[in-house]
């Protein structure tokens, strides 16, 4: 599972474990000449008890790993004959069993009180490379069960290198997120933040919101993320970023350069990434926000995120059509038709346009989704409650803009649509869906929920 790290980062995190390994063998050479003692000579029952009970994945004590996590008290070929005496298989439910190693439980907690606390700081320092280097080299999508219990227990004891530790949890969360498996990665989420403090990066309070919103736990979400905005922006105002309107680039900008954008040729790299990371979190707080109900608030953030996006990103970005597309949706829930569907043209005019199915099928499928879904619920909506709404916009009253909304085509008349268009469109959602996230993921589970509840509707129509 590559998390894209640079040759410079793997030196790097090679002279740490050097360094640890040289402390290790310094330490179990001289001692305290204080307290003389002898020390154990180390097996691999003493590793394990960095572990928790759980199998172990052989992969993780493999003859590779050793050779990249040296540990000078621990030779590889040792532990590969105690491993092949300590081998079982083990897997989850629906997977093929994979070997493993497992161990007596009272032998490896014997061997655990024989340690030095140093010692066993240690020891846990070197089996967090371990099991980094083994999901590092597992592959992409899989999600880690049988990793994660060690992850969680190595990050509770996180040893002389917490970091290290938070970063195999990280991966284990992700792998999690992206498998749709929200209340899994959510103990994860939370752990790395509290173990962070005040001092939590924002990426990861982020993640956790993100995750809660996965879980439904929305009100959560917000109580999460509000200060996390506030203290994107704050950042952003420390580099003289202005949010004024967040609206994204001036009319000056537009006349200026391509009106698609991106408009950074004024901003550094690092304030393009304050900017994006703003956005992330104004798009997860709408999404919290829309679970609660909340949908005229969730449509202005919407509209800050969507407008951050194409300054920064253009208005072809995956991120951005969304955006535009998830406003269309909370528009939707005020009835305000009109408009939600001027903004579904926008987003899949450029969607057409990026040929996203081949590039990004993820992003592609999520547009699908929330298309199928806005179509559906306009047409629940107009048949059940009558016409759109209207609002006035800036200094165009709400005649006006109805005036203007007649006029922009017929693809912002949502009277025209049918059952017939909401089941075409959620059956191309889930057949996207299954694609890019697999059939047991909670967005394939939407689409084809949208699909039988917009065939019963059709079934029922007059």
């Amino acid at each position: 599972m590559s998390d894209g790290a640079s040759w410079e980062a793997e030196a790097h995190d090679q002279a740490r474990i050097y360094q640890a390994a040289r402390d290790l063998h310094i330490t179990h050479q001289h001692g305290d000449d204080r307290a003389p003692r002898t020390a154990p000579r180390l097996s691999l029952r003493h590793l394990l008890s960095c572990f928790d009970e759980a199998p172990l994945p052989l992969s993780v004590l493999s003859t590779e790993a050793f050779a990249a996590v040296r540990i000078p008290e621990l030779p590889a070929e040792r532990v590969a004959a105690e491993v092949r005496e300590l081998t079982d298989r083990a897997g989850v439910a629906g997977e093929p069993p994979v070997p493993c190693v497992r161990a007596d439980a009272a032998a490896v907690a014997e061997s655990a009180r024989e340690l030095t606390d140093e010692v066993r700081a240690q020891l846990c320092g070197y089996a967090t490379a371990l099991l980094d280097h083994a999901l590092l080299r597992s592959p992409d999508g899989t999600a880690p069960d049988l990793f994660a219990p060690h992850a969680m227990a190595l990050l509770w004891r996180a040893g002389p290198e917490p970091s290290r530790a938070a970063t195999v949890a990280r991966r284990v969360r992700d792998a999690y997120a992206a498998a749709g498996r929200y209340e899994e990665g959510l103990p994860f989420a939370v752990r790395i933040v509290e173990s962070s403090g005040a001092g939590a990066e924002l990426g990861d309070v982020l993640a956790l919101g993100r995750i809660q919103v996965g879980c439904g736990d929305f009100g959560d979400a917000e109580a999460v993320l509000r200060p996390v905005l506030d203290r994107a922006e704050r950042e952003a105002g420390g580099r003289g970023l202005s949010l004024a309107g967040h609206t994204g680039p001036s009319i000056a900008e537009i006349f200026r350069e391509n009106a698609d954008g991106p408009f950074t040729g004024r901003l550094s790299p690092a304030d393009c990434h304050v900017l994006t990371q703003i956005a992330e979190v104004q798009h997860a707080l709408a999404d919290a926000l829309y679970g609660l109900r909340r949908y005229a608030e969730c449509e202005r953030l919407l509209h800050a995120a969507a407008g951050l996006r194409w300054r920064v990103q253009g208005a072809a970005h995956p991120a951005r059509l969304l955006a535009q597309l998830h406003r269309a949706r909370a528009l939707g829930q005020q009835r305000l038709w009109h408009e939600a569907f001027a903004l579904v043209h926008d987003a899949l005019t450029y969607r057409d346009r990026a040929e996203l199915e081949g590039d990004r099928p993820r992003d592609a499928a999520l547009l699908r989704l929330v298309h199928a879904e806005v179509t559906a619920a306009a047409v629940r909506s107009l048949r059940d409650e009558g016409a759109s709404r209207s609002r006035g916009v800036g200094m165009f009253p709400a005649p006006v803009v109805r005036f203007l909304d007649r006029t922009m085509g017929p693809h912002t008349r949502p009277e025209k649509l049918t059952w017939a268009d909401a089941v075409q469109l959620a059956g191309e959602a889930v057949r996207a869906c299954d694609r890019a996230f697999g059939a047991a993921h909670p967005h394939a589970r939407s689409a084809r929920t949208l699909l039988e509840q917009a065939r019963r509707e059709q079934g029922s129509a007059p």
